[in-house]
């Protein structure tokens, strides 16, 4: 995704022997989540899986992925407000889940956001303009664009920094070369801290829509 965000992804054991990963994991007797991917169920439980039509597991996987994906996705908007980038909410309304593939032993997803800043709040960064010589900062309240506001005109501080005035001579919006951005992270600590509540709504699901499977 343009903005930022992550993959996941979730398969069928191999050889029906549990789970099992080597490296950065979490688990328990059903399920296992990594930033590799999660590897879900039992040897009884992946018995009733692998009995499932093609089609009938695919979208058991994904459902049980979809799952886990909104906890972290929930995690992240709540990491939005808290970090206070919340002033239009777009980007706690741009954070979303989906499944990308699917198939009778694997399913993937990604949780992301595509608006283009979005990146820059979780790693920081400079912002430099890419088509004029200055930014202009709202500090006002005009919104928009400068160009967009007739009676604005250019001034000159005492310190030297340029800015916009409206007509009454009130300071609307700051010109700068640059912008440094701090790191304000949502979308990694939202996985590092619901990774484990992740594991359990997937082992969950999974164990459910099996099991209702089965039994259909």
């Amino acid at each position: 995704m343009a903005g930022g965000g992550g993959w996941a992804g979730i398969s069928d054991p191999v050889g029906g022997k549990g789970c099992g990963r080597d490296h950065d994991k979490v688990g328990n007797e059903d399920c296992e989540m990594s930033d590799d991917g999660v590897i879900v169920g039992k040897a009884e439980l992946i018995a009733k899986f692998r009995r499932m039509e093609e089609a009938v597991r695919g979208q058991a996987l994904a459902n049980t992925l979809m799952s886990g994906l909104v906890v972290i996705g929930n995690a992240a908007k709540r990491k939005v407000k808290s970090q206070g980038l919340i002033k239009t909410r777009t980007l706690i309304r741009s954070i979303h889940e989906e499944i990308i593939s699917q198939s009778g032993d694997r399913a993937e997803g990604q949780i992301g956001t595509n608006l283009e800043y979005a990146a820059i709040h979780e790693f920081g960064g400079v912002v430099k303009p890419k088509t004029s010589k200055y930014l202009a900062i709202p500090v006002g309240s005009y919104t928009g664009s400068p160009r967009t506001h007739a009676d604005l005109k250019l001034r000159k501080t005492v310190k030297g920094n340029l800015v916009m005035v409206d007509a009454s001579g009130k300071v609307q919006y700051v010109l700068k070369k640059s912008v440094e951005i701090p790191a304000r992270p949502y979308m990694r600590p939202a996985f590092d801290e619901k990774q484990g509540k992740a594991q359990e709504t997937m082992a969950s699901s999974f164990r459910t829509l099996v099991t209702k499977a089965a039994v259909e």
